[in-house]
C-alpha cells in the first residue's frame, strides 16, 4: 500500500522503510521482492535506529525535513488512515504538521539486552537470543517490538509471509498485556 501511495505522488520525496526484525535481510528481502517495494528498505535487526529515533512500537512513521524531526506518528502508522494521508499532504506541500508526539523511549538496559539478543540470533544462538529478549521484556513489559521479536522467532508461520495481527492481538490478550494495543 505504501509502494502504491509513494507512486502516486510522483516518488517526489525520499521514503525509507525500516524493517525491526532480528530475523535479519534474509526474512525482510522476499517480502520487500514480493510487494516489489521500489524504495530503500534498510533492516535494523538490533534496533539501533529505532534507539537513536526514541521509538518502540512499529510501525511508526517520522518526517524528516532539513535534518530534524518535523513530525513523528508512534501507533499504526497506515497510509490507509486519513489522518496519516492528510499529515503526509500537508507536509509535502511544506505546511505545518502536528508537533511531534514524543512517545515512551525504549529502556537502556531493555535495548541492550535486545541487541544482545539480537547478536545471538544472528550466530545462530536462538536459545540466548530468546533468554536476553525475555530479560528486555522483563525490564519493559509494554513493548510491543521485543515482544513481537520473541513470537516471530517461537511463531514464524505468523510472520511470514504476511503477519497475522489477529493472532498477535490475541496473543497479546494471553499474556495478560494491559497497554493500548499496537
Amino acid at each position: 500500500m505504501w509502494q502504491r501511495w509513494w507512486e502516486e505522488h510522483g516518488r517526489g520525496f525520499l521514503m525509507l522503510g525500516v524493517a525491526q526484525d532480528a530475523q535479519g535481510a534474509r526474512r525482510v528481502a522476499p517480502v520487500v521482492r514480493e510487494r516489489e517495494v521500489g524504495f530503500p528498505v534498510l533492516v535494523d535487526p538490533a534496533s539501533t535506529l529505532a534507539a537513536a529515533l526514541e521509538f518502540q512500537v512499529v510501525p511508526t512513521g517520522i518526517f524528516v525535513d532539513d535534518g530534524r524531526i518535523a513530525y513523528r506518528h508512534p501507533d499504526d502508522f497506515d497510509v490507509g488512515d486519513p489522518r496519516v494521508r492528510a499529515a503526509l499532504d500537508a507536509f509535502l506541500r511544506g505546511e505545518s504538521v502536528p508537533a511531534p508526539v514524543r512517545e515512551e523511549r525504549m529502556s537502556a538496559a531493555a535495548l541492550e539486552r535486545f541487541a544482545a539478543g539480537a547478536a545471538a540470533h544472528a550466530r545462530g544462538d536462538d536459545a540466548a537470543a530468546l533468554s536476553l529478549w525475555r530479560e528486555a521484556l522483563e525490564i519493559d513489559p509494554d513493548n510491543f517490538l521485543v515482544r513481537s521479536q520473541i513470537w516471530a522467532l517461537e511463531h514464524p508461520e505468523r510472520f511470514w509471509p504476511v503477519v497475522d495481527r489477529e493472532w498477535q492481538e490475541q496473543q497479546l490478550m494471553r499474556e495478560g498485556y494491559e497497554g493500548a494495543l499496537p
